[in-house]
C-alpha cells in the first residue's frame, strides 16, 4: 500500500473517534514514503489532538526540516512549540517552590510563538497575580478576554484580580495604628 491509502485509513479511524488508529496510519505513512512532510504534519496534528505533545513536536519538526519553507508547516511548529511551554509552565507551577521567573519567560515565548493562544495569557496572568502584580495579571488577563470573550473562568479571574488589587491598595492607603481621638 502507498501512503495515501495509509492517510486514507487514519482519516477514516479519525471520523470512528480511534485517534490511537489514525497515528498509527500515520506512522504507516511515514514508514512507506519518510521524505514526505505532510504525513508528518497530519501525524502532528492528531499526536497534538491527543495530548501526545512530545511526538507532536518531533513530527512538526521533521515536516519543517523536510519543506522549511511551508507557511503550514511553520505555523504549526510554531503552535506546537506554545503548547509544549505552557505544559512545561503548568508542571513548573504545581512545583513546592515554582520558578516563576521562568515560567514567565515560557508563557510569554508562548505568546509570541501563537499570539491566539488565550491559554498563554491566562496563565500569565495567574502568574503574575501569584506575585502580586496585579497590573501586569489584568492585562494578561484582558488580553484573554479579548481573545475569548465568552470564557467565565477569564470573566472570573478579572473579578477576583480586581477585587485583591482594590483590597491591596487600600491597605496601602490605610493608616495601620490610626491615632485616636482623645
Amino acid at each position: 500500500m502507498d501512503g495515501e491509502a495509509y492517510v486514507r485509513q487514519a482519516y477514516e479511524a479519525i471520523l470512528q473517534g480511534d485517534f490511537e488508529l489514525a497515528l498509527n496510519g500515520f506512522q504507516q505513512a511515514i514508514a512507506a514514503e519518510p521524505n514526505n512532510a505532510s504525513y508528518y504534519y497530519k501525524g502532528s496534528v492528531t499526536c497534538a489532538r491527543s495530548g501526545k505533545l512530545p511526538l507532536a513536536m518531533a513530527y512538526a519538526l521533521k515536516a519543517l526540516e523536510l519543506a522549511p519553507e511551508d507557511p503550514t508547516y511553520v505555523l504549526h511548529y510554531r503552535t506546537i512549540k506554545a503548547k509544549q511551554l505552557i505544559s512545561d509552565a503548568r508542571f513548573r507551577l504545581q512545583a513546592a517552590a515554582p520558578n516563576m521567573e521562568l515560567c514567565i519567560e515560557e508563557l510569554k515565548e508562548a505568546t509570541r510563538l501563537d499570539p491566539l493562544s488565550v491559554e498563554a495569557y491566562l496563565l500569565l496572568g495567574v502568574v503574575y497575580r501569584l506575585r502580586r502584580d496585579y497590573r501586569s495579571s489584568l492585562a494578561y488577563l484582558r488580553e484573554a478576554e479579548a481573545l475569548e470573550p465568552q470564557s467565565e473562568e477569564v470573566r472570573r479571574l478579572l473579578r477576583e484580580v480586581r477585587a485583591e488589587r482594590r483590597r491591596s491598595i487600600k491597605q496601602q492607603y490605610t493608616n495601620p495604628n490610626p491615632k485616636r481621638n482623645r
